[in-house]
């Protein structure tokens, strides 16, 4: 009863609190109408303090937005710009996303809101993606003689993490570049399939066929710069860069089939993988707006600039070329992802300085 008793206690207080800034700025408003600016300092005073002091409620944000136009409004027409550069401060922090109309807003007013930054300082959030890989053979190692039809297959993987976006000016371009990193973790896969005909006869060919799965793991840091093609509420973009990925482990799953033989069965095996795979980084996106932040969509394709195997290493997994026929050729890695995120603006206005 007595929990009952206090939360109908403060469900009336907040009611009351509440109605009491909208009356208030309903008096402001009227206020500013009959140009008594002098006034609407004092009038506002309370409503303007924090909610849990009486002020304006997180519901009520677009109420404290007016209000803080109107007080910034009298500061400028009572010639009082430190006071109305605080105010016009004060309502930039409550809704970075608020923009004058200047069509209907007075022009001081728009001229003042254009001196503080619009722009977010930067941009945080989460990526998902899918991408296949596929190996850029630089130098084919066999321990056998291969037939037709050997090949390498890309496979799609899963990778995710954290992204950061940082506005910059590049060439006198304002809103135009973004320096772009990424944190990921990557999974990716790819197929290997080597056929060996074992016949001396051409006309009665016996196939072996080799099936594995590469399958390896990183850490990537990818680090791109973009450039806003167009503006408009798709936001296209271009970016280039490159990516230092650092391999945890690869593993390969394969299989060793003979045509009229019993084949050899599956097996997980290690492979010896450099540890860093460096690749050079070109995507195409789009951001779309929505709410705090924004929904990135984007392309990206990544070519590897470093073998991740050596001629050392070919043959280093005996179990591999003695019981399946296989060896390492020497590599590249590639792949093509297509990845979402999304992105929330951090804001902190400040009015801009003007260089002389």
């Amino acid at each position: 009863m007595k929990r009952l008793l206090l939360f109908i206690l403060f469900s009336g207080t907040s009611c009351y609190t509440l109605a009491q800034c909208a009356q208030t700025l309903r008096l402001v408003r009227a206020t500013y109408e009959q140009g008594r600016l002098n006034e609407i300092e004092a009038q506002l005073k309370s409503c303007l303090e924090p909610a849990e002091k009486g002020g304006f409620t997180k519901q009520e944000n677009q109420l404290r937005v007016e209000a803080l136009k109107i007080l910034t409004m009298s500061y400028i027409y009572l010639e009082e710009p430190q006071k109305a550069d605080a105010a016009m401060l004060s309502l930039k922090k409550a809704d970075p996303y608020y923009r004058p109309n200047s069509e209907v807003d007075p022009a001081e007013f728009v001229a003042l809101y254009n001196s503080y930054r619009e722009e977010p300082v930067y941009r945080y959030g989460v990526r998902l993606g899918v991408n296949y890989s596929r190996p850029n053979i630089m130098e084919l190692v066999s321990v056998v003689e291969l037939a037709d039809e050997s090949k390498f297959k890309a496979l799609p993987d899963f990778q995710f993490g954290a992204a950061m976006d940082l506005p910059i000016m590049l060439f006198k371009q304002k809103n135009k570049w973004t320096l772009h990193g990424e944190v990921l973790y990557q999974m990716k896969k790819y197929e290997i399939s080597i056929r060996e005909n074992r016949s001396n006869d051409p006309d009665n060919p016996l196939l072996n066929e080799f099936i594995g799965t590469e399958s390896q793991t990183s850490i990537g840091i990818p680090i791109t710069l973009e450039y806003r093609l167009l503006a408009n509420k798709l936001n296209p973009y271009l970016a280039l860069g490159a990516s230092p990925d650092f391999i945890l482990n690869s593993t390969l799953f394969g299989e060793l089939k003979r045509e009229d033989e019993r084949g050899v069965e599956e097996r997980t095996l290690d492979v010896e993988r450099k540890n860093i795979n460096i690749s050079a980084l070109a995507a195409l996106g789009i951001k779309v707006s929505s709410g705090p932040g924004l929904i990135v969509f984007e392309i990206r394709y990544a070519h590897g600039l470093t073998n991740l195997s050596s001629p050392e290493t070919a043959f280093a997994n005996q179990s591999l070329a003695l019981d399946y026929g296989y060896a390492d050729s020497i590599f590249k890695l590639s792949s093509l992802s297509f990845a979402g995120s999304y992105i929330f603006n951090k804001h902190n206005p400040k009015k801009l300085t003007r260089k002389k």
